[in-house]
């Protein structure tokens, strides 16, 4: 009850501000309780119409190209930082969707030599998933090219396939540009994994805001 009271308290102060600025204050209360406008997935939502069904999906991630020292491991990091975004995406749309540990998948990948040359389909099958996201990495860089390694600018190319009974593709190709040579890296791996994840969960429209 005291929270309530403190909620609608700051909420009349929040109305009379508006109002000595000359809003109307019934709109300002409307804007302030209406959800999140959201986005669609990109590409195909993972989540099931039935909101107690839940949906289990695996990130397959490979890179057939030769990286620089700066980049090694960085297939790795965008399987994390994709099932992190798509885990939060879920939380936050109240969707059940339960994504396979990107340890459980790199520790199959170490057991498993030609796990490459493998369908996807019978690793998916493996970890008992409804859905496989393979990501096939065709370049990745964070210099701009032809600046000898003196200016960031994150680039990646990417194939996304989504794999179930009607098989779906997308390419996405992104540009990120400034930090120090660690922390661009780091923000923009993480920014390829969040791109990646609208593919496959709506989002709030205010993530817009924050990504680029």
């Amino acid at each position: 009850m005291i929270i309530l009271k403190t909620f609608w308290r700051s909420l009349a102060l929040v109305v009379l501000a508006f109002s000595i600025a000359g809003c109307n204050p019934f709109t300002m209360v409307n804007f302030l309780l209406m959800d999140d406008p959201k986005h669609e997935a990109e590409l195909q939502s993972l989540a099931s119409k039935d909101k107690k069904a839940e949906k289990k999906v695996v990130i397959l991630t490979y890179g057939k190209l030769d990286l620089r020292p700066e980049l090694i491991n960085s297939d790795r990091e965008i399987g994390y930082t994709v099932e992190k975004n798509l885990k939060s995406l879920a939380n936050i749309n109240g969707d059940k969707l339960s994504v396979v540990p990107n340890r459980k998948v790199e520790e199959y990948k170490s057991k498993h030599s030609d796990w490459a040359e493998r369908d996807p389909a019978e690793i998916g099958k493996h970890f008992k998933a409804d859905y496989v996201i393979y990501l096939e990495i065709n370049s990745l860089g964070i210099y701009e090219l032809g600046s000898g390694g003196t200016l960031y600018r994150g680039r990646a190319d990417i194939n996304i396939s989504l794999l179930d009974q009607y098989p779906k593709e997308s390419r996405m190709q992104v540009t990120s540009t400034d930090q120090s040579p660690m922390e661009f890296r780091q923000s923009f791996l993480d920014y390829v994994g969040k791109r990646i994840s609208w593919k496959f969960a709506a989002r709030p429209t205010r993530d817009d805001f924050y990504a680029d």
